[in-house]
C-alpha cells in the first residue's frame, strides 16, 4: 500500500509539473508573440517620409531585442526618409539614473551625438521645462513618445505626455505613440482626481489606476478634450476647440497580440524606485505612504517592496536603513533604521488596494500617535515625522486624487468600523466614479 501511495504521490507531482510548464509555456508564448509598437517599422516609417523626429524617451525605450528606440530609429533614417533632431528627457533623466523629482539639463547625448531637452524640472531663469517651447521644437515636424507607464495615475510620465501634447498644438506639430504594455493594465482602481486636486502628479479626470496604454491614455486626452492650455491649475479649458490637438494630428502605433490581462514582465526598470516586478504592483498600494510618515523603501534595496518606522513597535519581519540622501528630496526618516513589514512574491499579480495604509493608520491609533496634521501644519511636514502617521494631506489629496479619503477613516474612526470595514467604506464611496469611467474606458481600448 505504502509502494502505492508512493507511486501515486510521483505520478501527481509529475502531472503537476508539467502542467505547471504547459502554463508557463503559453504565457511564454503570447508574450513572445506580442509586438511592440517600435518594432512596427513597416507601419511607423511610411507615416515619418520627409519628417523632422523629435523622440520623448529613456532608459525604457527598447525593443524586442534590447536596441534603444534612437538607435533602431537612427539606422531607418535612410530607408524611410526621416530625420532625428533631437531627444526629450521626463523625470528621471534621458538614461533613467536620475532620483524622483530629478531630470537631465539641457545637453548632449554621447552616445547619439544628438541635443537634449530636458522636460523636468526648471531652467537657469526659472521657467518650467514641462512644456517644449517654440524655439525648441524648431527644428520637429512629429515627436514620438516611447516611454514604459506602469498605469499609475500620480506616475508622471502621462503629465509629461500631456504637457507635450499642449507644446505640439500650439506649434502646429504632431505626436506618435509607440504603444507598450501596461503592467497593471487589467487594474482600475481608486477615486477620480478631483479638479481641486490637480498637480504635477496629476492632471486628468481618472482612477488612480486607469487601465489604459499610453496609446490609449493619449487618445482618451485628445478626444475628449482635456488639455488645458497651459493652465496646470484648472480644467477651464476642457472642450474649447482652439486649445485642442486636432485627432488627426496624434498617431498611434499599436502593438499586436496585445491584451490588458497579459502577464507581462519588463525587461528594464521603468524608473529608478521601480526594480521589480513585486514593486510595480506593489507601487499604487504603496504610493498612498507618500503622504506618511512612513518610509515605503525609498532610499533602501527594496523600493516600494518594504514599511518601516523608528523603532520596533511596528516590526513584522524586517529592519532596514535609510539612505541620508532622502533628505534632500524631502522624503522622511532619512538616515535612520526603520522596522515594519518587507512583502514577498505571492502567487498571481497583487491588486491595488488602500488596505496596507488603512492597517497602518490603525497601528498608529492603537500605538497613541497624531493620526494627522492639519493643512497648515503640511508646510513643515518633516517636523512630525517621528509623532504623527498622515503628516502630508494635502499630498495625500493629490496622490489619491481626493480630499474625502483622510475623512472618510476619520469618520470610519467614529463609527468603531474595522479596517475591512473601513476599506469597504472607502470603495463604495469610489465605486460610483468608477463605473462611469469604465464607460469612458472603453471608448479608448485598442486590446481586449
Amino acid at each position: 500500500m505504502n509502494r502505492e501511495n508512493q507511486q501515486l504521490k510521483r505520478f501527481l507531482q509529475t502531472l503537476l509539473l508539467c502542467l505547471t510548464f504547459s502554463i508557463s509555456a503559453g504565457h511564454a508564448s503570447v508574450e513572445q508573440s506580442l509586438v511592440l509598437g517600435v518594432d512596427r517599422a513597416e507601419v511607423y516609417g511610411p507615416q515619418l517620409k520627409n519628417k523632422r523626429v523629435g523622440l520623448m524617451v529613456n532608459q525604457s525605450s527598447i525593443n524586442k531585442d534590447g536596441r534603444h528606440t534612437i538607435d533602431k530609429l537612427l539606422s531607418e533614417q535612410a530607408q524611410y526618409h526621416f530625420t532625428v533632431t533631437t531627444l526629450f528627457s521626463v523625470e528621471h533623466g534621458l538614461r533613467g539614473n536620475a532620483d524622483a523629482g530629478l531630470g537631465d539639463k539641457d545637453h548632449i547625448d554621447r552616445q547619439s551625438g544628438l541635443p537634449i531637452v530636458s522636460l523636468y524640472g526648471r531652467d537657469a531663469d526659472g521657467r518650467s521645462r514641462a512644456h517644449p517651447t517654440a524655439q525648441q521644437l524648431e527644428n520637429v515636424d512629429i515627436v514620438i513618445y516611447d516611454l514604459q507607464d506602469v498605469g499609475v495615475r500620480f506616475y508622471t510620465y502621462t503629465v509629461s505626455l500631456h504637457h507635450m501634447l499642449e507644446s505640439l498644438q500650439k506649434y502646429h506639430k504632431q505626436l506618435m505613440v509607440f504603444d507598450r504594455p501596461n503592467p497593471l493594465g487589467k487594474y482600475v482602481y481608486g477615486p477620480i482626481l478631483e479638479e481641486e486636486n490637480i498637480s504635477g502628479i496629476g492632471i486628468h479626470p481618472v482612477p488612480m489606476v486607469h487601465g489604459l496604454t499610453s496609446g490609449e491614455f493619449a487618445r482618451m486626452i485628445v478626444k475628449e478634450g482635456w488639455l488645458t492650455h497651459f493652465d496646470d491649475t484648472s480644467w477651464k479649458a476642457f472642450g474649447v476647440k482652439d486649445y485642442q490637438l486636432p485627432a488627426e494630428d496624434l498617431k498611434v502605433i499599436s502593438m499586436v497580440n496585445y491584451r490588458h490581462d497579459l502577464s507581462y514582465s519588463l525587461p528594464v526598470r521603468p524608473s529608478p524606485n521601480l526594480r521589480s516586478a513585486l514593486a510595480i504592483q506593489l507601487y499604487p498600494s504603496l504610493g498612498f505612504f507618500e503622504a506618511t510618515s512612513i518610509n515605503s523603501g525609498r532610499g533602501s534595496d527594496y523600493p516600494f517592496e518594504q514599511l518601516g518606522f523608528p523603532g520596533k513597535q511596528f516590526f513584522v519581519n524586517t529592519c532596514y536603513h535609510v539612505d541620508i540622501s532622502q533628505q534632500k528630496i524631502g522624503w522622511p526618516q532619512a538616515g535612520k533604521e526603520v522596522c515594519g513589514e518587507r512583502f514577498s512574491v505571492e502567487a498571481g499579480q497583487r491588486a491595488p488596494t488602500v488596505r496596507y495604509f488603512v492597517d497602518w493608520w490603525f497601528k498608529f491609533k492603537a500605538a497613541g500617535y497624531h493620526r494627522m496634521v492639519t493643512p497648515q501644519q503640511e508646510a513643515h511636514y518633516l517636523d512630525y515625522q517621528d509623532n504623527t502617521f498622515l503628516i502630508r494631506p494635502l499630498w495625500l489629496a493629490k496622490v489619491s486624487g481626493s480630499r474625502q479619503l483622510a475623512a472618510i477613516i476619520l469618520e470610519a474612526d467614529k463609527q468603531n468600523l474595522s479596517v475591512d470595514e473601513t476599506v469597504s467604506l472607502l470603495e463604495s464611496k469610489w465605486q460610483p466614479g468608477i463605473d462611469s469611467y469604465m464607460q469612458l474606458r472603453d471608448k479608448y481600448r485598442l486590446y481586449p
